[in-house]
C-alpha cells in the first residue's frame, strides 16, 4: 500500500523566516559590514511589511553606509511618518543632510533627537562641528563647551573646539586646547604639526621647534614638519641648518614655490649665489611670484649685474594695479638685506637707460627722493 505524500518523513517542511528573524539576521550582517546581503535581507524584511520601523531604519542605515543617500533619505522619512519621535530615524536622516551639505536641516534633525535624549554626545558633536561648518561659530562654541560639561576630556569636542579657536585667529587659546588633545595621544603627528604652527604665529619660536622636533621623532620625514623647523631655524640666521633640513623634503616631493624661494634666501644670506640662483629659478617653474622675482633682483644688483636686474624688475612692475606696492615690498627687501646702495645704483641704471614705462620711472624717481 503506498504511503500518501503528506505522511512520508522524508519530506522536509521548513518554516519560513519570520519578520524578527530576518531583521535580526540582516542587522548582523550590517555590523559585519556585509552590505549586499545586509540590504537583500532588509528589502525582503520590508516587502513582508512596508512600515515595520526596525527593517525601515535598518535599510536607511544600509543605504547611508553604501552612499545611497537618497534612498537612505525616503527609508528615514517614511519611518518618521509612522513614528515622529523614531530616535534612529532623526539622527539617521540628520547624518544623511549632513553628507548632502544640507547642515541646517540636519541641525534642527538632530536638536529634535536631543530632546529625547539630551546627554548623547556624540549627536552634540555632529551638530557643533554643522555650526562650524555654516559659520554660524558662537553657536558652534557653545555646543563645544556644554560636551565638555558633560565629559571634560571628550577627544572629538576638544578637536572641534581647538579648530575653532584656530579659524577665529584665538592661537593661543587653539593651542591649549590642543595640547589637551595631545594627552590622548602624545605622538598625534597631525596635533603635533599644528601647534608647531600655531606657536610660530604668535612668534613663539622656540616653542615652535620643540613641537616639530617632537613631530619628526615620530616621522622623520614628515613635510610639514621639517618646513617649519626649517623656518625656526631660518628665523634664528642658522641659514646653513635651514637648508639641512629643507633639503631633507626634495627626495620625496618637488617642493613648494615658497619653499624654494625661502632656500633662494638662506643661500643669499650664505654668499652662495649660484645656489641662490638656482632656488629662485626653482621656484618660477611654479609659476611667475612676486618673492622670487624680487629675489633676483636684489641678487643680481648685489653682483652688478645691471641687466639681469634690470629684467627682472620690469617682470616684477608689469602689474599696474600692483605697481607702488611691489616696488615697496622691493625697497624693503633691499633694506631688509642691507643692499641700500645697490638699491640706489639699480634705481639709477633703470632711470638712465629710460627703457621702463613713465609710469615706472615716477615711482622710481619717488622712492630715490624718499630714500634721499
Amino acid at each position: 500500500m503506498t504511503q500518501p505524500e503528506n505522511e512520508n518523513p522524508r519530506v522536509n517542511h521548513q518554516k519560513q523566516p519570520s519578520v524578527i528573524d530576518i531583521s535580526k539576521k540582516a542587522r548582523q550582517k550590517l555590523r559585519s559590514r556585509q552590505y549586499v546581503e545586509a540590504q537583500e535581507l532588509f528589502r525582503t524584511g520590508l516587502e513582508m511589511e512596508p512600515e515595520n520601523p526596525y527593517l525601515l531604519s535598518g535599510m536607511g542605515d544600509v543605504c547611508r553606509e553604501t552612499g545611497d543617500f537618497s534612498e537612505a533619505d525616503r527609508c528615514y522619512r517614511l519611518l518618521l511618518e509612522v513614528d515622529r519621535s523614531n530616535l534612529f530615524a532623526l539622527r539617521g536622516l540628520g547624518d544623511v543632510c549632513k553628507k548632502l551639505n544640507r547642515h541646517q536641516e540636519a541641525i534642527q534633525l538632530w536638536e529634535r533627537y536631543l530632546v529625547l535624549r539630551p546627554q548623547d554626545k556624540f549627536v552634540m558633536t555632529r551638530i557643533a562641528d554643522s555650526c562650524k561648518i555654516l559659520m554660524q561659530y558662537e553657536r558652534a562654541d557653545h555646543a563645544y563647551r556644554q560636551i565638555l560639561k558633560i565629559s571634560p576630556g571628550d577627544r572629538f569636542a576638544l578637536t572641534g573646539l581647538a579648530d575653532l579657536q584656530h579659524r577665529l585667529g584665538k592661537y593661543e587659546e587653539a593651542i591649549d586646547t590642543y595640547e589637551r588633545v595631545l594627552k590622548f595621544d602624545e605622538d598625534g603627528l597631525h596635533i603635533l604639526t599644528i601647534i608647531g604652527k600655531l606657536c610660530w604665529r604668535i612668534s613663539d619660536f622656540e616653542r615652535a621647534e620643540r613641537y616639530f622636533q617632537r613631530a619628526l621623532r615620530v616621522d622623520p620625514e614628515n613635510p610639514y614638519a621639517l618646513y617649519g623647523l626649517g623656518n625656526c631655524y631660518r628665523w634664528g640666521r642658522q641659514y646653513d641648518k635651514a637648508i639641512e633640513i629643507w633639503q631633507k623634503i626634495l627626495p620625496h616631493s618637488e617642493g613648494t614655490q615658497t619653499l624654494h624661494t625661502r632656500m633662494g634666501d638662506a643661500y643669499f644670506n650664505l654668499g652662495r649665489f649660484a645656489d641662490s640662483e638656482q632656488s629662485y629659478q626653482k621656484a618660477l617653474d611654479f609659476g611667475e611670484d612676486v618673492f622670487p622675482l624680487a629675489g633676483l633682483v636684489c641678487l643680481y644688483s648685489d653682483q652688478k649685474d645691471w641687466q639681469n636686474a634690470a629684467h627682472f624688475f620690469e617682470l616684477l612692475t608689469t602689474e599696474e594695479s600692483e605697481l607702488s606696492s611691489r616696488i615697496e615690498m622691493l625697497v624693503k627687501r633691499f633694506i631688509h638685506s642691507e643692499q641700500k646702495q645697490s638699491m640706489l645704483e639699480l634705481f639709477r641704471y633703470l632711470l638712465s637707460a629710460g627703457s621702463s614705462p613713465q609710469r615706472v620711472l615716477d615711482a622710481i624717481e619717488n622712492q630715490i627722493k624718499l630714500l634721499s
